[in-house]
């Protein structure tokens, strides 16, 4: 099958990480970031037991990384905007994911009538990480859902994850940077105790411009604070040698 019988008119398949994930996108909307890489890579060193959940999945780019590349057995990918569900359903049969990405539709808003109590090892999210009121809002309505808390905020990221979580089981999420003490206020008001903290910088001279949290619920063993993320560098691509053995040339638009 080639690429213009799979994609629309408006969209590209794109390729990322080491294991050929590939993710349908549309051209104007909301593209997948190195976050994705970033969380997913976290999640999986940070540990994972039972089921997994990814919350606001998008694309399903961090669930086909968790599956692919880090070898999970299975994801639930639970996506708030159908256009973008669509999508993520037609990547599962490309990246041969079928019975191991399984993608939902569903507000994570209303997680406690959409998903089990509990039922979840592992949550992760790479959510919308700007305020509503903050910047100008895009015009596109897919862009703007993914990019701000215009359909859910961090408080109600951290609601579902505590109610999908199991008693010990561990959320791993990203966020700018300068929203760390909030993040962590709140998901400590929610007994998710954080467990592991990396913050992300573009170069070794430069700020934080990220953090990687991962929290686990009920169990406070202390916060260990990771080594600095170092995204660029002199290794392939322009990235430091972390991040490069993390990614993959991508994939031509056609």
């Amino acid at each position: 099958m080639s690429v213009s019988e799979v994609t629309g008119a408006d969209e590209t398949l794109d390729s990322i990480g080491t294991s050929g994930v590939r993710v349908l996108q549309r051209r104007g909307g909301y593209r997948f970031t190195l976050d994705a890489v970033l969380l997913a890579h976290f999640a999986a060193t940070e540990g994972t037991r039972g089921a997994v959940l990814e919350l606001g999945a998008g694309s399903g780019v961090v669930s086909f990384l968790l599956v692919k590349q880090f070898g999970l057995e299975r994801v639930d990918a639970l996506e708030l905007q159908p256009a973008v569900h669509s999508r993520m359903l037609r990547a599962v049969a490309l990246n041969g994911c079928e019975g191991r990405v399984n993608p939902l539709l569903g507000d994570l808003r209303e997680a406690r009538t959409l998903l089990p109590s509990g039922a979840y090892g592992h949550v992760v999210s790479n959510p919308p990480f700007r305020k509503a009121e903050a910047g100008v809002r895009s015009p596109d309505d897919e862009r703007a859902i993914s990019k701000s808390e215009q359909a859910c905020d961090a408080p109600a990221v951290v609601a579902a994850a505590r109610h999908a979580l199991m008693p010990g089981g561990g959320v791993s999420l990203v966020y700018p940077a300068a929203r760390v003490a909030e993040v962590l206020e709140l998901l400590m008001r929610a007994r998710l105790f954080p467990r592991a903290l990396r913050f992300v910088h573009s170069r070794v001279e430069e700020p934080a411009t990220r953090f990687l949290v991962h929290a686990v619920r009920d169990k406070d063993r202390g916060l260990l604070v990771r080594a600095p993320l170092i995204v660029h560098g002199e290794g392939p691509g322009g990235y430091a040698p972390e991040v490069a053995a993390l990614m993959d040339a991508p994939l031509a638009e056609q």
